[in-house]
């Protein structure tokens, strides 16, 4: 005797492991890499000149330049020398600290900031401080923002975000949680990005510390000593990428080195 429900039954088996046969023509997985390049330019003299030799000797991708809010002038003079886009944010307040410089022949399909912290109490020797109305303690620092732009075309994008997070961590308590709110944040950002996510800047702690305990768990780092001898200036990819060519690179003209990294994924 016949039993038509077992038939059925194992038919419908079938139908998932017919699921996992490789279609004809499905796109291989593919290595897909970005040269990237940060660097917080403090208070270096002939920005221009050290911004086109830094492009010109690297010719990077995507460069993600801090403390830029008062020499946007100087950081286009230099992109357009170069044959890059710079990309300044202009909605908010203090938003321009960040800026990104992005190669010219690169496909830029979006750019924007999201705030990592609002204005906050720090103690009064951090450096920025400043009063947030006349007669106020002065010990105010403004919002820090994640600035990004996304780069790619059909069937891969890359999104690069630039900070610089609150320094003095280590020695103050209202530094510290302001550091822990801002690297929250910035993980958030990164972990919620469709694609494909690179997170560099300024972080003011090393890689391996407890204040970068929530990007760990959510990306790995590629770094080296920037600042004197600390490691604080760091690109941060997912944790099945590959970094290579990294390195701090000197004779530039501020207090960081700037930081460079080719960044590897398999998709």
């Amino acid at each position: 005797m016949k039993h038509p429900r077992r038939k059925a039954f194992a038919l419908a088996l079938l139908v998932p492991l017919a699921a996992l046969v490789a279609v004809p023509g499905a796109e291989a997985a593919t290595e897909r890499t970005i040269k990237v390049v940060t660097y917080n330019v403090g208070d270096a003299g002939g920005l221009k000149a050290d911004l086109v030799r830094l492009i010109e000797t690297e010719r990077p991708a995507v460069l993600g330049l801090q403390e830029v809010a008062d020499r946007e002038d100087v950081v286009r003079e230099a992109a357009a020398a170069t044959g890059y886009v710079a990309i300044y944010e202009t909605d908010r307040r203090a938003i321009k600290h960040n800026a990104i410089l992005v190669r010219g022949n690169m496909n830029i399909t979006g750019h924007g900031a999201g705030e990592i912290s609002p204005a906050s109490k720090v103690d009064p020797s951090t450096p920025g401080t400043g009063p947030a109305e006349p007669g106020d303690c002065g010990c105010w620092v403004p919002p820090k923002y994640v600035n990004w732009v996304r780069v790619g075309g059909a069937g891969f994008e890359w999104v690069v975000g630039v900070v610089h997070l609150t320094p003095s961590a280590q020695r103050f308590e209202l530094n510290r949680e302001l550091h822990n709110l801002q690297v929250r944040n910035t993980a958030d950002w990164y972990s919620s990005r469709v694609a494909e996510p690179i997170v560099m800047g300024d972080f003011n702690a090393e890689p391996g510390s407890d204040l970068m305990a929530g990007m760990r768990r959510v990306a790995d780092s590629y770094s080296a000593p920037s600042h004197g001898d600390r490691s604080i200036d760091h690109v941060w990819a997912k944790k099945d990428s590959a970094g290579s060519a990294v390195d701090a690179l000197g004779g530039y003209g501020s207090d960081h080195r700037p930081v460079r990294a080719r960044v590897t994924v398999t998709r």
